[in-house]
């Protein structure tokens, strides 16, 4: 589910008679934006139930050792036996103080000691032997196992306690959250531009473009006297890698003199192609994005596609390269009535 409909949906199940026994589990890949929803959930209980900062706790299973569950022991006043002293995380959400919020960071990297405790937390509202608010709404977060970033196997038993709910990001939803969060225009426009780099995860790098480094981009100063911008090109490659952070820097230096692209397609043939090889690799990368968009039209696709074949030789070559490594591209381009056109230019172009 995108981020809207999850915090749609959860916020129905939690406002329903009894919905706060509910415990959603956001799972999805790293940097996607779990954390987020979560709290923006949060904050929607915070503004329906008038629940202060003080009684919405995050806790991270993964950093932590079952004792800041179930308290430090110490000896009882007569010393006839031993008591428990909570953590403060769980003291402030404790039976009495009213409607509470405890989310569950990045519960997937727990530990089975650790998984064994909360299973109480999350079935019955105990840490340890100290009950916890009678409206506990709890919200849970956490990575896949395939993702290869630290996940572990959950216990069947503390699963089945919860609702498994599949976090995808998505590029409205993201857009519109990026643009109350105030990060800079031009980073919003060039993730319209290239949908695809908004998130693009795969466990074998370190380093991955996805919605949370996006963020960090959008937070990194440009920095004074860089005139072409290489300092911080190199700098948020740190977050986002080589490739789309030189896109976005392309894009930046470029953004003013791309084309009117509605006006490209509805006269692919005459439209006027730039001397500029930047100004034509962002032109041809934004198209073979429009072709990837869910619901493109065939028309659009065929124009697309003279367009592509009016190009540069070994533009129109890095094209193809680019539209062959998606399936659901090549099924498009291939159903076109210009696709023998343009692989033909293509394969004479380099051969």
């Amino acid at each position: 589910m995108k981020f809207n409909e999850l915090r749609k949906v959860i916020g129905e199940i939690f406002n329903a008679d009894g919905g706060h026994v509910a415990v959603p589990f956001i799972v999805g890949a790293p940097g996607g934006g779990k954390s987020a929803c979560a709290r923006a959930i949060a904050m929607d209980l915070q503004d329906k139930f008038g629940i202060p900062d003080s009684r919405v706790v995050e806790f991270n299973p993964s950093l932590r050792d079952p004792v800041d569950i179930m308290g430090l022991p110490f000896k009882s006043e007569d010393g006839t036996h031993s008591e428990w002293l909570p953590p403060e995380e769980f003291y402030n959400i404790r039976a009495g103080q009213g409607p509470s919020v405890l989310i569950l960071e990045e519960l997937s990297d727990a530990s089975m000691q650790m998984q064994n405790p909360l299973c109480r937390v999350v079935l019955d509202r105990y840490a340890g032997q100290m009950q916890l608010s009678e409206k506990l709404f709890i919200i849970a977060t956490g990575n896949r196992v395939e993702d290869k970033s630290g996940a572990n196997r959950m216990s069947t038993k503390l699963g089945n306690r919860m609702c498994i709910l599949e976090f995808e990001s998505n590029l409205e939803d993201w857009c519109k959250w990026a643009t109350d969060a105030q990060l800079p225009r031009s980073l919003i426009q060039f993730i319209r531009f290239r949908p695809s780099a908004l998130n693009d995860f795969k466990p074998d790098r370190v380093i991955n473009p996805t919605p949370r480094s996006w963020e960090m981009v959008g937070r990194t100063p440009q920095f004074t006297n860089d005139k072409h911008l290489s300092l911080y090109q190199r700098t948020i490659s740190g977050f986002v890698g080589d490739g789309p952070a030189a896109e976005y820097v392309g894009y930046l230096n470029v953004v003013n003199e791309l084309p009117d692209f509605s006006a490209l397609i509805k006269d692919p043939e005459h439209y006027p192609i730039s001397d500029k090889l930047n100004i034509v690799y962002a032109t041809l990368m934004k198209l073979i994005d429009m072709i990837d968009t869910k619901g493109a039209k065939k028309a659009d696709i065929d124009n697309i596609l003279l367009y592509i074949s009016r190009t540069q030789p070994e533009l129109r070559a890095y094209a193809w390269q680019e539209m062959m490594r998606s399936k659901d591209i090549q099924a498009k381009v291939m159903a076109s009535k210009n696709f023998s056109r343009v692989v033909g230019q293509t394969i004479n172009a380099v051969y």
